[in-house]
């Protein structure tokens, strides 16, 4: 089961907790979101050519 799953499975057993829940898939999304960017984006810009030109 995953982080969704359970935090609907959650609201269900306990509706007055929603706010709760809602603050757990926000704070998850935000991580996969800046583990998403720091894999795709920020590894990859950081390619450095080297040459030697002391031939």
């Amino acid at each position: 089961m995953n982080l969704h799953e359970e935090c609907l499975l959650r609201y269900l057993k306990y509706p007055d907790e929603l706010s709760y829940a809602t603050e757990i898939l926000k704070l998850n999304n935000f991580i996969m979101e800046k583990q998403f960017l720091m894999k795709n984006f920020v590894a990859k810009s950081l390619v450095i050519s080297y040459t030697d030109d002391r031939k």
